[in-house]
């Protein structure tokens, strides 16, 4: 069973088509996302930036009991 040219280069001409569609959406996916995201989030701040997170009674490297209360916390209430 022979398949004709012209239903052939129906096919061809709807995966070329097809193929256009979704490399120019992914394009302007890519600028959109460009657009709206900053370029590096993890950059060391301008300005009066002050660090939110600061232990000041933190333990010591060696204290593992403090980690394993934290962790134990975790555990039971999710915190």
């Amino acid at each position: 069973m022979a398949v004709p040219m012209r239903r052939l280069m129906e096919a061809l001409r709807f995966m070329l088509l097809f193929v256009t569609c979704a490399l120019l959406s992914y394009g302007i996916i890519l600028l959109l996302t460009d657009h709206v995201l900053p370029g590096n989030p993890y950059r060391e701040p301008n300005g009066n930036a002050v660090k939110v997170v600061k232990l000041i009674n933190g333990p010591s490297p060696q204290d593992g009991s403090w980690y394993a209360g934290r962790l134990q916390l975790f555990y039971l209430v999710g915190e």
